[in-house]
């Protein structure tokens, strides 16, 4: 089967869902093609502010072709189109396009699935209320005009779009109009081959061990993403800072917004006083994340939703999270695996109240380990995800 897939970023460093895509269609036999930006940097991407490479480049990764291709457009990193997108689509000629989220370049794709009906296009879908849709231009213009006009276009050829958590589904149906019908969710999933992988290696998560200063009494906690405001870092570091927590060590995972000085600033200062516990990692590689994982008792996100919910999930983490209004996480809480604290309840205290009784109730603990790794396996497991994009034409099976 060839799949073609246009995204916007690619790091074959980093676990996104474009990544896991790619590897796990190519692990079920599939020819792929990804066209992308020619971004490199993920806070640059996400920032917009540096100018890109005006050049086409090609690599591999998991033996996928990926293509870094220029924008014909970039107007203030809100409304994107890529260059040369027709020229790679009739070469390659798929035989299903996977869009990731609303493009500019609908048109191009359109009229390549009219031609030939036999190619099936969708759309996973990445926004919410709690990441998009911030002010009445935003909402009103951006989404309910432009996109929209590109979304209704592309809607009669697309088999279905696919939201990645359940507030994307509401967002799509108030400012979009599109019915419920024509949407089914298709979350993050984890990348199940690589955390086996990982926590068999027992040597390097002993070495792991012991350059994080790890002992056999530690309670050690992990948490991490792009350190920005959202994630309210210092609620968790204000949680473990009391005297009871001497032997609890904190995993820090990713690095600060280059821009975002004063935040960075500012969880600095509150972690000197504890800097025994505290061990900030840095960003990490997929293989770096899950070793994390693999030598951690709990995870903790105080807020701000990222794709490291899921991976901790499958890793067989209890979870203590933040839900800040359209990030629920409860989709996920099929075996009572995850606590979740809900809009001002996300407090230090509240989370070293929840900290301590992970550490005094074993029992618990380990009953909502086995309940994520269960949750991982059903419903985080690539293997079984692909199904779902790959339903709408008959010749595209897994193998």
């Amino acid at each position: 089967m060839k799949i073609l897939m246009v995204c916007e970023f690619y790091d074959p460093e980093l676990e996104f869902q474009e990544n896991l895509l790619v590897k796990y269609y190519r692990k079920h036999g599939h020819e792929i093609l990804v066209l992308t930006s020619t971004y490199t940097s993920i806070f640059e991407y996400y920032e917009g502010t540096r100018a890109v490479s005006s050049k086409e480049s090609k690599f591999h990764d998991h033996g996928a072709e990926i293509v870094r291709l220029p924008f014909r457009f970039n107007f203030f990193n809100k409304l994107k189109s890529l260059k040369f997108v027709k020229k790679h689509l009739h070469t390659f000629m798929p035989d299903l396009i996977y869009v990731h989220d609303i493009t500019l370049d609908f048109n191009v794709l359109i009229k390549y699935v009219r031609r030939f009906p036999k190619c099936k296009m969708i759309m996973d879908y990445h926004a919410d209320y709690s990441n998009s849709g911030k002010n009445w231009l935003s909402i009103k213009v951006l989404h309910g005009v432009i996109r929209k006009y590109y979304l209704d276009k592309a809607r009669p050829v697309l088999q279905k779009i696919f939201p990645i958590v359940p507030a994307g589904f509401d967002f799509l149906n108030e400012i979009y109009g599109v019915p419920l019908e024509e949407m089914e969710l298709l979350p993050l999933g984890a990348d199940i081959d690589l955390i086996e992988e990982v926590q068999r290696n027992h040597r390097a998560l002993d070495k792991l061990r012991s350059s994080c200063n790890l002992s056999e009494n530690d309670f050690v906690i992990v948490t991490g993403g792009k350190l920005t405001s959202r994630r309210q870092l210092e609620l968790l570091l204000k949680a473990i800072s009391g005297e009871q927590h001497k032997n609890t060590k904190l995993l820090v995972l990713g690095e600060f917004a280059p821009e975002d000085k004063q935040y960075k600033s500012l969880i600095e200062s509150i972690a000197e006083p504890i800097h025994d516990r505290v061990c900030f990692s840095g960003w990490q590689n997929q293989a770096g994340v899950y070793q994390h994982m693999a030598i951690a008792d709990i995870a903790v996100f105080p807020a701000s939703q990222s794709i490291m919910w899921q991976q901790a999930i499958a890793s067989g983490l209890p979870l203590v999270c933040g839900n800040t209004g359209n990030q629920d996480i409860s989709y996920l809480n099929l075996k009572n695996n995850i606590q979740i604290f809900h809009g001002s309840d996300i407090t230090a205290d509240n989370l070293r109240l929840a900290i301590e009784e992970m550490k005094t109730n074993t029992h618990k603990r380990m009953k909502m380990a086995s309940g994520a790794r269960i949750v991982g396996k059903e419903c985080l497991n690539w293997d079984i995800l692909l199904d779902k994009t790959l339903r709408f034409n008959t010749s595209c099976q897994s193998s």
